[in-house]
């Protein structure tokens, strides 16, 4: 269960920060075992010494990087760790973590990119799709917003780890595609 993402150095310490997925952090606590990674792997296991948080915010101390230099290598990782006692959702429904990390594309099979995250709108949540790399030369879209309403993305499949997509006509146009 993805818990954060997007890991970044804080101090000389070995700290590093994340930004919160909605509903991970209440099984996080000191000398749990986390795993650090991103996408299809690979992910290396770790023991959190410590952690705080603030707003969206996490603050992980992790048991033997006591320095910069030994956190820099898990920087843009995300952390993930398993899930337990989570009660079996209705036919369409999903926890928000199952849609961190799912692949976003169209219809016709062109690939939107990767949801980083989910945002809670008050409404209708959005998915913070973040777009493949692109080759050196070209500039790299901003993240694309896309609502998670049953009418625009018609098929999520967690077995293929894949979310399909039906926009409306002139959304991708406000992003340049």
């Amino acid at each position: 269960m993805p818990i954060a993402t997007g890991l970044k150095l804080r101090g000389s310490g070995g700290r590093l920060t994340a930004r919160l997925i909605a509903g991970g952090i209440d099984q996080l606590e000191g000398g749990r075992a986390i795993y650090v990674g991103r996408g299809a792997g690979p992910w290396q296991c770790l023991q959190v010494e410590e952690y705080s948080t603030y707003g969206l915010k996490l603050v992980v101390k992790l048991r033997g990087v006591d320095s910069a230099r030994l956190a820099e290598p898990l920087v843009g990782m995300d952390i993930s760790m398993p899930c337990k006692g989570l009660v079996d959702l209705p036919e369409g429904a999903y926890y928000i973590f199952e849609l961190v990390g799912l692949s976003v594309q169209l219809r016709d099979g062109r690939v939107l990119g990767t949801v980083r995250r989910v945002v809670e709108t008050g409404g209708t949540p959005l998915l913070a799709v973040e777009p493949p790399a692109q080759s050196v030369n070209e500039q790299r879209q901003a993240e694309i917003l896309v609502p998670a309403a049953r009418t625009i993305c018609t098929l999520i499949d967690l077995d293929s780890g894949r979310i399909t997509v039906d926009p409306p006509e002139g959304f991708l146009d406000l992003y340049g595609l």
